[in-house]
């Protein structure tokens, strides 16, 4: 872990008395979810919306309202869209 990796993990400890542990798995979470792209995160989003049992055509519809707000530069995507990345 780098230098700064590390000042943020002991960031947070301190911001929020997590233990040492918490803190490095909270960076390496957050480095993770930077990492994803736009059509994994549809699929994992997808995924997650189906085992809360969102109907598939609803579930479009939030994905395309939340890619906008994501870390991601996203274009504008359709529901149609967002169905075919996940589907093919």
């Amino acid at each position: 872990m780098s230098e700064h990796l590390k000042e943020a993990a002991r960031r947070l400890e301190h911001a929020l008395g997590l233990s040492p542990e918490r803190a490095a798995r909270a960076v390496a979470e957050v480095l993770d979810s930077l990492d994803i792209e736009v059509d994994a995160y549809i699929a994992q989003r997808h995924a997650e919306l189906q085992r809360e049992g969102v109907p598939s055509i609803e579930s479009y519809a939030r994905i395309a309202s939340e890619l906008p707000r994501l870390r991601f530069k996203a274009s504008a995507l359709s529901t149609r869209q967002i169905r075919r990345r996940i589907y093919g």
